[in-house]
């Protein structure tokens, strides 16, 4: 395999279509990984069972500490 600074100064050779053409396709590529990523993990079934009911979730618990919070300043 090539030296990967010799793979980048033939690529920074390339006219600018095809540089662009080539990073649009890296960005394309790593985003598709991640978001495979992402999906894979909602689909893997979760080997502990599910957090009890009565534990409130942490968007909860950041909506009453902010409502509590505007709620003291307006007193």
């Amino acid at each position: 395999m090539k030296d990967p600074l010799a793979y980048i100064e033939n690529i920074q050779q390339k006219p600018e279509p095809l540089r662009k053409m080539i990073a649009t396709a890296l960005v394309i590529f790593f985003a598709l990984v991640i978001i495979g990523v992402w999906i894979t993990t909602f689909s893997l079934a979760p080997s502990e069972p599910a957090a009890a009911a009565s534990e409130p979730s942490p968007f909860s618990l950041l909506w009453n500490f902010t409502k509590d919070s505007v709620g003291q300043i307006y007193k």
